[in-house]
C-alpha cells in the first residue's frame, strides 16, 4: 500500500480518535478515562507479546520506554482534561499546531535551522493562532488567559516533545517500531495506575463522578490502528516524514467538522480561517524542508 495512503488513513482514524476521546471524557472523571483507554490499548496489544514477534530487550531498553510514556502520561492528562472542558472544534485546532512546536523545540535545542518558507509558515501558525484566539472568546472567554487552552497548549508541547523522542528510540537507538507500540502501551497503563491512585481516589467523591463507557474502547482501537498506519508508512523507503507529519495534523479537519456537527459547537468565519491558515502554515513548514 502507498505510504501517501497509509498517512492519509492515519489521519482519518487520528480524527475518528478525537472524536471517541470527547465522547470519553464529556461529564466524566478524566484520570480513570486515561487509566482504562490505556488498559484497552494494553490488552489490544497483548497478543502480540505473547506470541514472541517483539524484539528482545534490555533492562537499559526498557527504561527508555518508560521515558516515552512518561511524556505521553503528560501529554494525555493535560489535553484531555482540556478537551473534556473545550470545544472540539477549538481544542483540535490547537493540537494541530504539533509540528509547529516540535520545530521550535529542534531549533531552540537541537541546533537545527529552518528554511526561509518554513520560518513564513511558523508565521502563518502564529497569526492563525490569534485568529483562533478571537473566535475563541465567544465561547470561552478571554482566550489566553483560559485555563484550558493553557492546559491544551503545554500538552500539544509536550506530544512534540514526544516526537523528538521518538525519532530518537527508533532512529538512532534502532526500535523496532512494533516492539515500541507494544510496550508503550504497558507502561502507560503503569502510569496512569499510578496517577489515577495517587491523585484521584483520594479526592473522587468530591470531583466529577466517573462513568464507564464503551468509547474508551474505541479510544484504544482507533489510536492502534492510527499508530500502526503512521509507522507501516514511514517504514517506506520512499516515504518523505516531513509529508507524513503534516497529513496526520489533517485530522484536525475530522475533529473540526464533528465538534460542529455532532457536538452543535458554535459554527464562526474565524474558526474555519485559523483552521485553514494552520493547515497552509503547516504545508509551508513540510515544503519548505526540501
Amino acid at each position: 500500500m502507498s505510504w501517501l495512503l497509509l498517512a492519509f488513513g492515519s489521519a482519518l482514524f487520528l480524527g475518528f480518535y478525537d472524536l471517541a476521546k470527547k465522547k470519553s471524557v464529556q461529564n466524566n472523571a478524566v484520570r480513570p478515562v486515561l487509566l482504562l483507554c490505556s488498559a484497552f490499548y494494553s490488552l489490544l496489544m497483548l497478543p502480540i507479546l505473547l506470541t514472541g514477534r517483539c524484539e528482545p530487550l534490555t533492562l537499559h531498553d526498557h527504561l527508555y520506554l518508560m521515558g516515552k510514556a512518561v511524556i505521553v502520561g503528560g501529554s494525555w492528562l493535560f489535553t484531555y482534561n482540556a478537551i473534556a472542558h473545550m470545544p472540539l472544534s477549538i481544542s483540535t485546532t490547537i493540537r494541530a499546531l504539533s509540528p509547529l512546536f516540535t520545530i521550535m523545540i529542534a531549533v531552540g535545542f537541537m541546533g537545527e535551522r529552518p528554511f526561509a518558507m518554513q520560518w513564513l509558515g511558523i508565521a502563518v501558525c502564529i497569526v492563525s493562532y490569534v485568529w483562533l484566539s478571537m473566535a475563541g472568546r465567544k465561547e470561552m472567554g478571554h482566550f489566553f488567559s483560559n485555563g484550558w487552552v493553557i492546559s491544551m497548549v503545554i500538552g500539544t508541547i509536550l506530544a512534540s516533545c514526544s516526537s523528538i523522542y521518538d525519532k530518537f528510540i527508533l532512529q538512532r537507538m534502532n526500535f523496532e517500531p512494533l516492539t515500541v507500540q507494544v510496550w508503550f502501551g504497558i507502561y502507560m497503563m503503569a502510569v496512569q495506575l499510578i496517577t489515577t491512585a495517587v491523585t484521584w481516589l483520594p479526592t473522587r467523591k468530591k470531583t466529577t463522578p466517573f462513568q464507564f463507557r464503551w468509547s474508551f474502547l474505541a479510544v484504544a482501537a482507533l489510536l492502534i490502528i492510527a499508530d500502526r498506519c503512521y509507522f507501516l508508512a514511514v517504514s517506506h523507503q520512499d516515504a518523505l516524514i516531513s509529508v507524513i507529519t503534516v497529513l496526520r495534523r489533517s485530522s484536525v479537519f475530522v475533529s473540526f467538522v464533528a465538534g460542529i456537527l455532532i457536538f452543535k459547537e458554535r459554527k464562526s468565519k474565524l474558526k474555519f480561517l485559523a483552521l485553514l491558515g494552520i493547515v497552509i502554515g503547516l504545508c509551508l513548514i513540510s515544503l519548505g524542508k526540501g
